[in-house]
């Protein structure tokens, strides 16, 4: 008799730390409440153009990035983020992807990292192919990279986001020491306005990488680069 009230005395303990996990966030309502009705939340909750989960989706990223006087909250990010995935929003499912891959408030994980993209991916997300691909060129985790795997993503990742694929397979190319093709890609996302692509160029013009060494074509990529960088910024 004593070892089953021990039991269920347990089991109530264990119920009631569950519910504490759950309940360890405030609902959208709530968290307006708390920051104050000029806040960067009540303006999520009073959006009328998106349904909850992409609410829940928005506050996810605020807290994963930071805004205005919110400091960043990973905890927080996965909560809202893993509320969103639950109605397949694929936005939300890549963020927990990226939050196992980078080891953002979690320790990274790659299982978790790619069953998360390739479920994203399945829903329609236009990142989910070219976060595969890096997931597999990157030598991280304890394993070796796949580029077998990389390659194959990076080409499906061009129909979405063509300066950024090319631009991943000329790093792709480069860890693998094959300069021509590390620099025929650099030389198509360069021309797509990829900025990164842009100064790699500069850097094969400069050191003679493949090509022979020529300042002024070195310069001229190195500008483009800069140029990007401060329209990045001013648009920040």
């Amino acid at each position: 008799m004593k070892h089953i009230l021990l039991f269920f005395i347990l089991g109530s303990l264990i119920a009631c730390t569950n519910l504490n996990k759950q309940d360890k966030f405030p609902t959208l309502e709530e968290e307006c409440k708390l920051a104050g009705s000029s806040s960067k939340q009540c303006e999520i909750l009073n959006l009328k153009d998106l349904s909850l989960d992409e609410k829940e989706n928005l506050m996810g990223w605020v807290y994963l990035n930071g805004l205005d006087n919110i400091k960043p909250n990973y905890d927080k990010a996965y909560y809202w983020f893993e509320k969103a995935a639950k109605a397949n929003n694929h936005e939300a499912i890549n963020s927990l992807g990226m939050i196992y891959f980078a080891g953002l408030g979690k320790d990274k994980n790659f299982q978790k990292a790619e069953e998360y993209f390739l479920e994203a991916n399945r829903y329609g997300n236009k990142d989910a192919k070219l976060n595969l691909a890096e997931l597999y060129r990157v030598k991280d985790f304890g394993r070796s990279p796949d580029f077998e795997k990389a390659e194959r993503w990076y080409l499906l990742g061009v129909q979405d986001n063509p300066s950024r694929a090319y631009e991943g397979l000329s790093k792709m190319y480069l860890d693998q020491k094959n300069y021509e093709k590390a620099f025929s890609f650099s030389g198509k996302a360069a021309e797509l306005g990829n900025p990164e692509a842009q100064y790699n160029l500069g850097v094969f013009f400069e050191q003679g990488v493949y090509v022979k060494k020529d300042k002024k074509q070195a310069e001229f990529w190195y500008e483009k680069a800069a140029k990007q960088e401060n329209i990045t910024q001013h648009a920040e």
